[in-house]
C-alpha cells in the first residue's frame, strides 16, 4: 500500500502524456484547412470498493478508491469548421455535416465494387485532370450520386485535349448548393452531374488515416448514408478551415504542463517517504 500512491500519480502522469500528444496534433493542424480536431476521454483503473467492518463481521461499502486515469480513446470532433473565400472556382466548402466520396485513382471502373477502394473527405480543393475528370489535389476521382466520376465536358462524347479549353470550362463552371454542376455562359448551358455527399450515423467508428482524410474503422459499420437536398450546402469558391483552435489548444498544453508539474511534486514527496520509511525498517531491523 505504501507504494500505491507512486502508482496512482505515474498513471495520471502518463495520461498528461496522452493528452499532450493529442493537443500536439491539433495545434499543428490549426491551419490545414479541412482538419477535425481530436480530443481524448479518460477512465479510472481498477476501481475497487472500500469497505469498513461492522460489530458484526460484516463489510459495509464506505466507497471507491481509483488508482489513477488512463487513456481510453480518442475521438474526432466533427464540427463545422468556418469557411473561408479561396477565390478560385474550383474549390468547394461543405456547409453542415457531411464528406466528399473519394475513389483511388488506380481503381477502374470496371473493377468491382469494394469499400477499400473509397475513402472520404471534407477538403474540396479540386481540380480538372487530363480527360476533364473532377478529381481532388491528390488526382484522385471525386464521385457523383451514382458512384461515377465526374466529367467536366460541354459534349460528353469528346474529350477536351486542348489546355485552353480546360482552362474555359473552369471559368464557365458553376457548381450548385446541391452539388449540382454547370457550364454556364452566356452561349450556353450544359447541365452534368451531381456531386455525392455522404454522412456517417455514427462518427466513433470513423478514424483519420491523415492528410484530413477519413475511413470506416476496419471491421465496424458506422452507417454511410447519402445526404438528401436540404441537408447540406456546397459554397463554391470557400474553403473549410480546420476546427482547431490555436487559443484552446495552447490553453490545454499549459494544462498539461502544470498538472504534470503538480504530479511530478507528488511523486517526489512520495518517493522521499519511501525512502524515508524503508530506512526506518533498516535501523530496526
Amino acid at each position: 500500500m505504501i507504494t500505491r500512491g507512486m502508482g496512482t500519480v505515474a498513471n495520471g502522469m502518463q495520461a498528461m502524456l496522452d493528452f499532450e500528444d493529442v493537443t500536439a496534433h491539433n495545434l499543428a493542424n490549426v491551419t490545414t484547412n479541412g482538419f477535425k480536431r481530436s480530443n481524448i476521454i479518460f477512465q479510472d483503473i481498477l476501481q475497487s470498493k472500500v469497505q469498513t467492518k461492522n460489530v458484526k463481521n460484516n463489510y459495509n461499502d464506505v466507497g471507491t478508491l481509483s488508482v489513477g486515469p488512463r487513456s481510453y480513446r480518442t475521438y474526432i470532433d466533427f464540427s463545422q469548421g468556418g469557411l473561408m473565400e479561396s477565390g478560385n472556382k474550383m474549390d468547394v466548402a461543405i456547409q453542415g455535416q457531411g464528406f466528399f466520396k473519394i475513389r483511388y485513382q488506380n481503381v477502374k471502373d470496371t473493377d468491382p465494387i469494394d469499400i477499400r477502394n473509397y475513402y472520404y473527405q471534407r477538403v474540396g480543393n479540386f481540380a480538372i485532370d487530363d480527360e476533364n475528370y473532377l478529381v481532388n489535389k491528390e488526382g484522385d476521382y471525386v464521385m457523383d450520386i451514382k458512384n461515377k466520376r465526374i466529367r467536366i465536358t460541354r459534349d460528353p462524347d469528346t474529350v477536351e485535349i486542348n489546355q485552353m479549353n480546360r482552362m474555359d470550362l473552369e471559368k464557365d463552371l458553376v457548381i450548385g448548393e446541391t452539388g449540382r454542376i454547370e457550364l454556364n455562359n452566356p452561349g450556353f448551358n450544359v447541365q452534368l452531374q451531381k456531386i455525392q455527399v455522404v454522412d456517417f450515423k455514427d462518427k466513433t467508428k470513423v478514424s483519420n488515416i491523415g492528410n484530413a482524410k477519413y475511413l470506416p474503422i476496419y471491421g465496424q459499420n458506422p452507417e454511410m448514408y447519402m445526404k438528401k437536398d436540404g441537408e447540406f450546402s456546397l459554397q463554391q469558391g470557400m474553403v473549410e478551415m480546420s476546427n482547431s483552435n490555436t487559443v484552446v489548444e495552447m490553453i490545454n498544453t499549459i494544462n498539461v504542463s502544470r498538472g504534470y508539474e503538480a504530479m511530478s511534486n507528488i511523486l517526489r514527496t512520495q518517493s522521499e517517504t519511501v525512502a524515508q520509511a524503508i530506512g526506518i525498517g533498516n535501523l530496526t531491523s
